[in-house]
């Protein structure tokens, strides 16, 4: 871990990443430009989009913007082929997209070939859990796996079922950064909302945080004026 990032872990930065979760285009570039105007991130679901014109979407990138096309067995809504949610990340890529979210259930050659051909952006190698937090041999086993993987940064997210699963999962911000890597990791769930606020104190990314409620991705997430409200205090 270079000292640059070092220096920047330990001062603990609130990187806020506003989630996308539009029907159509217009609205979904519209909600970006205002979280770039904020100088917050945006991650933007792809597979929320009823006809994504990426081209349209991405025309120009004033602000930090993660590509995301969520495969349904990781909690997403995708509906149609593997090979046409492929394209469309690919698609993104090639527009210039500063992260692109990829599942660590993807195969893995079609991994390696994004990676090598990334560019600027950001290759986030991604694996979710909505069925609860494993037990620690598995999360272990797991940050192992994508420890030796192509990748940019790491995503680990569970649903916490007890306070204690918060706990496991933000122990495993410190241990890869220490192998040199950047990490989000954070619990789901009304137990798992805290874990999004921990996150950053202990060096994680990013944490998402959406303008209100009703326009969360993923149950448990705290609104962008909660979170910098209790970060201000607990800082």
């Amino acid at each position: 871990m270079n000292t640059e990032n070092g220096k920047r872990k330990t001062e603990n930065a609130l990187r806020l990443c506003v989630p996308v979760v539009e029907p159509t285009v217009i609205k979904a570039r519209r909600l970006y430009l205002r979280a770039a105007r904020r100088g917050f991130w945006t991650e933007i679901r792809l597979d929320y989009l009823e006809k994504p014109d990426l081209k349209k979407l991405f025309r120009t990138l004033p602000g930090s913007v993660i590509a995301t096309n969520r495969r349904r067995d990781e909690g997403g809504r995708w509906q149609g082929s593997e090979k046409a949610r492929r394209l469309l990340l690919e698609e993104a890529l090639t527009l210039g997209v500063h992260g692109l979210d990829v599942e660590l259930a993807s195969e893995a050659g079609w991994r390696r070939e994004l990676y090598a051909r990334r560019g600027k952006t950001r290759l986030i190698l991604s694996w979710h859990d909505f069925a609860g937090t494993p037990d620690n041999r598995v999360l272990t086993a797991t940050l192992e796996k994508m420890l030796t993987a192509d990748a940019d940064i790491l995503k680990i997210v569970t649903w916490a079922a007890a306070p204690a699963d918060n706990l496991r999962v933000l122990s495993l911000i410190p241990r890869a950064l220490a192998a040199g890597r950047e990490i989000i990791a954070f619990c789901m769930g009304p137990l798992g909302a805290w874990s999004r606020l921990a996150a950053p104190f202990l060096g994680s990314f990013l944490t998402f945080a959406p303008f209100s409620r009703k326009k969360g991705s993923a149950p448990g997430q705290i609104t962008v004026n909660e979170m910098r409200r209790m970060w201000k205090t607990l800082k």
